[in-house]
């Protein structure tokens, strides 16, 4: 359920990803980290914290922690008899609403797993789809968030479309906001269709307004990083504007844009958040954000952001980087270590050496902001050149867009123009054939 569009209903906590209808006030759930073969508990303990704050962010409360070791993965359980037995015990001694799952679930282990737990079975995947559906606010973004949501959903509803309307549906009929999911097998392979042929019409809008960017030679940065990292509070800063800002994972789904203006010019560059990223982020949501991926794609310089408070930094950088490989992104980054007024000394100082080309920054705190526009700006826009152009009477206006104009001469039809201009633009005007340098 969205909470931002139904504020009556905001005691009301569940969890979208279901085929049971749970209403509580708050979700009392069970979280089971999984610890496999060859793999150390201290690998598992950051991955089981992000599960916690998911669970948070989704609405529900992780009122019992448990791990498990898992040497073979059980086909019917996953983790096995033995663990399924105990952990069936301490959901119903402690009236559990939900148990989750660090890990990903095939559909045939859910339904057998709800079957012995008597309550709601969710994995990883289902959790992080379910806050996506929480936070899309736009259409592009729930159209998307509903496509994957279908796709996920789509082995685990088949078939139970009868018991789902005699429940009076589920939460799992849910999508984005008060959307309803099909739950009919026959149709669902329709809605997919649908949303598909939708999702083009709207990123064929996203094409329109990028080929109008590049024919006005706006420069665009894309602000990405793993989710939480402070990413909308940056843009905010930097832009002067106003964009959703929690302390929760996935706070931003939707891509938002804004201008950062740059004193030496009229012309702005803009900005663009995106949504977070995250360890083991569903393929499913890949795919279906993928047109609004683009902006990552087709951004002349990515701002990687980094919480420098984070214990494992580097595992968030190197998450980053694999999703930005799978959308097939190559564009040039500057890293950015956010939050450096949460660490002490001597953590900044580790992070300094270690990530010596990186900018080290406080959104909240201001700190460093004024030094990265500046590397923002070179980075983009290149030195600021003063030179002498020839040009026509007609491009004149052209020309103040671009640039900052000292001196007019006139010169035979021609205009001999004193300027301060960016190397980006005056390479700009130069390949369309508007001026020549004169000096």
């Amino acid at each position: 359920m969205n909470q931002r569009n139904n504020p009556n209903q905001s005691d009301k906590k569940l969890l979208t990803v279901s085929d049971r209808d749970i209403f509580v006030t708050t979700q009392k759930a069970l979280l089971v980290g999984i610890i496999l073969k060859n793999e150390t508990r201290a690998d598992k303990e950051e991955s089981l914290k992000e599960l916690v704050n998911l669970v948070k962010t989704a609405g529900s409360s992780p009122t019992i922690i448990q791990m498990k070791r898992v040497e073979k993965v059980d086909p019917k359980t996953f983790i096995g008899k033995g663990s399924i037995t105990e952990l069936v015990d301490i959901s119903k001694a402690n009236d559990i609403d939900v148990v989750l799952f660090d890990c990903e679930l095939t559909p045939n282990q859910q339904k057998e797993l709800r079957t012995l737990f008597q309550c709601d079975v969710v994995d990883r995947t289902g959790l992080i789809l379910d806050i996506f559906a929480l936070h899309a606010q736009s259409k592009e973004a729930t159209l998307q968030v509903e496509l994957a949501l279908t796709t996920y959903l789509k082995p685990r509803l088949a078939g139970l479309g009868k018991t789902l309307n005699q429940q009076g549906g589920g939460i799992g009929t849910r999508g984005p906001g008060e959307a309803k999911l099909e739950t009919d097998s026959r149709l669902i392979d329709n809605r997919i269709n649908k949303l598909k042929k939708e999702i083009k019409k709207v990123a064929k809008q996203r094409q329109v307004q990028s080929s109008f960017r590049r024919k006005n030679n706006t420069p665009l940065v894309s602000i990405v990083g793993y989710t939480n990292a402070g990413k909308s509070t940056l843009l905010e800063k930097i832009t002067s504007s106003k964009t959703y800002v929690a302390n929760e994972l996935f706070a931003t789904v939707d891509s938002l844009q804004r201008e950062l203006k740059i004193d030496e010019t009229t012309e702005p560059i803009i900005i663009s958040d995106t949504v977070g990223f995250i360890q083991n982020l569903p393929t499913t949501l890949i795919e279906s954000f993928k047109s609004t991926l683009t902006v990552v794609k087709d951004a002349n310089l990515l701002i990687h952001v980094v919480d420098a408070a984070s214990a494992i930094p580097q595992m968030h950088i190197t998450t980053v980087h694999e999703i930005l490989d799978q959308i097939e992104s190559s564009v040039q980054e500057i890293l950015v270590f956010n939050k450096i007024d949460r660490i002490d000394t001597a953590s900044l100082n580790f992070l300094k050496e270690k990530f010596e080309d990186a900018h080290f920054i406080s959104s909240t705190e201001g700190t460093n902001l004024e030094k990265l526009i500046s590397e923002i700006t070179f980075q983009i826009l290149g030195d600021l050149l003063t030179v002498t152009l020839l040009t026509s009477p007609k491009n004149l206006d052209s020309l103040h867009k671009y640039s900052k104009i000292k001196n007019v001469i006139n010169s035979e039809n021609q205009l001999e123009v004193d300027v301060e201009i960016r190397n980006y633009y005056l390479n700009n005007l130069l390949e369309r054939e508007v001026v020549k340098i004169l000096s």
